[in-house]
């Protein structure tokens, strides 16, 4: 993946994402159930990118077929487009400077956010080393329902919000201004919730989608979104323990009044920066109207992102070679013509065209050559058949493997005479053409894939090149260019 579509790529993956963990949590639904929603969104953001580097671990039996991208279906022909525009941009000798700058702004990015998080725990280490023990009587603490078998040190300091942290010995640190014997129990109660619900673990990984994808204001909502439905379960099940739900709601907003939030500390605090949160658990705290989790929206959702997930990893993936497709480097030696046809012409060349449905210039793969119906179609070379069946838009469709690692797509035939893995020789008849996809008259769509080396990434991948410029391919016999 370039460095550009990496950027477009997450925008949109995340953007659809949290555009959808929106919809499921509208409304007056249940805390934890917004909780997970949301912690399901962030998982599947960095999951493509995490499944990548292991594909290209998968053998597999055959090569894979081509990529599957319409040549003339106009919202993929746009993608395609708009593919290809951007690569051709960003490796333009004038624009060669954009991919490396664009990299270093990525990776200032993921500096500055390393060492924001290490600025906070700086901050955090010298707000502990000032805190005091809490000497007053020990609070009463209903530990059996906390399912804690001690409670944990409590100690004051200066100021700021109450918060837990602690790695061999956990304690909470309230601000000297909340050491009320009520209030003091409420925020301890809410911080033991934190530590018997593992939150000290889970919350810094659930910040990481905003550090790796600092770029996407989706993923910061991301992050906004997690800490509050974490603070908010911690409240409902906070308030539940201590039997004082009004008291608990009360303490909140005293709390809210007199402590200024540690917005560079790297813990849970008590309570959150956004002013906006606060009467929101409020009220989440003091209605009595039941919530519902909406778990038909949570499966269509669901759903449709596994749906969406292929697409995602085909592109941020795109063109990951599996095994055993690096069979040979020798170059092949075409030795049959396509078509025999003395009425067969060339409609459409490779390239941008005028798409003949929407009038418009779309990029074109491959090359149509024109002919009678059932005129047969052969292979000019041996090879291995990766896929024989139909595609939406290509018709009936075989595509073939060489053994130079290169790839044809023989589409709009009206029939198939060969099947997926079926070792083939020269001058075997894999079809006739037909017009049995989107087309306007009969004809064999025809293209040619080939491994080149991306100048931007430095890896290997699938690109279509021209058939008419393939070295000793004849394309039909008889008729005219």
């Amino acid at each position: 993946m370039s460095v550009a579509w990496f950027v477009v790529f997450v925008l949109l993956w995340t953007g659809f994402l949290a555009g959808f963990a929106s919809l499921i949590t509208n409304g007056r639904v249940s805390a934890r159930f917004a909780q997970t929603v949301w912690r399901g969104a962030a998982v599947l953001s960095v999951l493509p990118l995490a499944i990548i580097p292991l594909l290209k671990l998968l053998p597999k039996d055959l090569p894979s077929a081509i990529p599957d991208l319409p040549y003339v279906e106009p919202a993929a022909g746009a993608v395609a487009s708009a593919s290809v525009n951007l690569q051709s941009a960003v490796s333009a000798p004038d624009w060669a400077w954009t991919a490396p700058a664009l990299l270093g702004v990525l990776i200032v990015g993921w500096a500055f956010r390393l060492g924001a998080s290490a600025l906070g725990q700086v901050r955090l280490q010298q707000l502990k080393s000032r805190s005091m023990p809490h000497r007053e009587q020990s609070i009463a603490l209903p530990l059996s329902n906390l399912r804690l078998e001690r409670a944990p040190l409590i100690r004051l300091i200066d100021g700021g919000s109450p918060f837990i942290a602690g790695l061999a010995e956990r304690s909470v640190y309230v601000p000297e201004a909340l050491n009320n014997p009520s209030d003091l129990r409420q925020i301890v109660i809410h911080e033991c919730v934190h530590l018997q619900r593992g939150d000290l673990v889970t919350r810094p990984l659930e910040r990481l989608v905003a550090d790796l994808f600092w770029f996407s204001p989706f993923a910061w909502m991301m992050r906004r979104e997690l800490d509050f439905w974490r603070e908010a379960v911690c409240d409902e099940i906070a308030s539940e323990v201590s039997g004082d739900r009004f008291g608990y709601a009360r303490t909140l907003a005293y709390a809210a009044r007199i402590s200024a939030p540690a917005r560079t500390l790297p813990v849970a605090a008590f309570i959150l920066p956004k002013k906006r949160s606060l009467p929101k658990r409020l009220s989440r705290l003091l209605e009595t109207r039941p919530t519902r989790s909406r778990p038909i929206m949570a499966m269509s959702a669901s759903v449709v992102a596994l749906a969406l997930s292929p697409f995602a990893l085909a592109e941020a993936g795109k063109d990951v070679m599996p095994a055993r497709d690096d069979r040979a480097s020798q170059s092949i030696v075409f030795e049959h013509a396509v078509l025999e046809s003395e009425k067969a012409k060339i409609t459409s060349k490779f390239g941008n065209r005028k798409d003949p449905f929407s009038k418009k210039e779309r990029w074109h793969k491959g090359t149509d050559i024109g002919a009678p119906e059932g005129t047969p179609v052969y292979t000019p070379s041996c090879g291995t058949v990766v896929f024989s069946g139909y595609k939406p838009n290509y018709g009936e469709t075989v595509e073939i493997a060489f053994d130079d690692g290169s790839k044809m797509r023989f589409a709009q035939l009206s029939d198939r005479d060969v099947e997926v893995g079926e070792e083939i020789s020269v001058g075997t008849k894999i079809g006739a053409v037909g017009m049995s996809g989107r087309a306007t008259g009969p004809h064999l769509h025809l293209e040619h894939w080939k491994k080149a080396i991306n100048e931007e990434t430095g890896e290997t991948e699938y690109q279509p090149h021209d058939p008419m410029m393939a070295e000793g391919l004849v394309l039909f016999a008889g008729g005219s260019r």
